[in-house]
C-alpha cells in the first residue's frame, strides 16, 4: 500500500489556463503546501489566502475544506469534506468535528470557494459556520476563520473573522 499525500487535490483540468500555467500553479501550490507544513500556517494572510487560491483555481464546483492545525498552527492535513455545485456544497458538523479529534487537531481553518468569483458569503455560509464553530468550542477545538475564496479578474478572499461573522 503507497502512502498518500494528507492534501487532497483533484486533476480536472482548470478553464482558461495553458498546461503551462496549470503546471506553475501546480509547483507553486506544493510549495505553499510545504511550507505550511513547517510553519505556522497563520503566519500571512497573504500565504493562506494564495494557498487556498491554488487548491480552488482548478475546481469548477464548490469545495469545502478544512485545514486541520496542531497547537502551534502547523497544518496536519487539508482534508477536503465535500464537493457540491455551482453555488452550493453540503457541510456536515459531525464530519468536520470527527476529522479533528480523530487527527488531534487543535484548531481550524474551514475554507470554500465560489466558482463566480463573487466571495461574499450566502447567509447559508453563515448559519453553517456559526454550527460549526458552536459545535468546535464545546469540543475545545478553536476556529480561526471561515475563508471563501472567489475569483475573477483577480483572486479575491472574503474573511469572516475580520467581518465578525463566526459569532464570538
Amino acid at each position: 500500500m503507497t502512502r498518500h499525500d494528507p492534501i487532497e487535490t483533484t486533476d480536472p483540468p482548470a478553464p482558461g489556463f495553458s498546461e503551462a500555467e496549470i503546471e506553475t500553479i501546480d509547483a507553486a501550490r506544493d510549495i505553499l503546501r510545504r511550507h505550511a507544513r513547517a510553519t505556522a500556517v497563520l503566519q500571512s494572510w497573504t500565504m493562506l489566502t494564495d494557498y487556498l487560491a491554488l487548491n480552488a483555481v482548478r475546481e469548477r464546483v464548490e469545495v469545502f475544506r478544512v485545514l486541520l492545525l496542531d497547537r502551534k498552527n502547523k497544518l496536519i492535513r487539508d482534508k477536503i469534506m465535500s464537493r457540491g455545485s455551482i453555488d452550493h456544497v453540503p457541510v456536515y458538523v459531525s464530519e468536520v468535528l470527527r476529522s479533528a479529534i480523530v487527527l488531534d487537531a487543535s484548531a481550524l481553518i474551514l475554507s470554500h470557494n465560489h466558482p463566480s468569483g463573487d466571495p461574499q458569503p450566502s447567509q447559508a455560509d453563515i448559519n453553517m459556520t456559526r454550527k460549526i464553530v458552536d459545535a468546535c468550542r464545546v469540543m475545545g477545538i478553536t476556529v480561526h476563520d471561515h475563508i471563501i475564496v472567489g475569483f475573477g479578474r483577480e483572486q479575491a478572499a472574503f474573511s469572516m473573522r475580520a467581518a465578525r461573522m463566526l459569532g464570538d
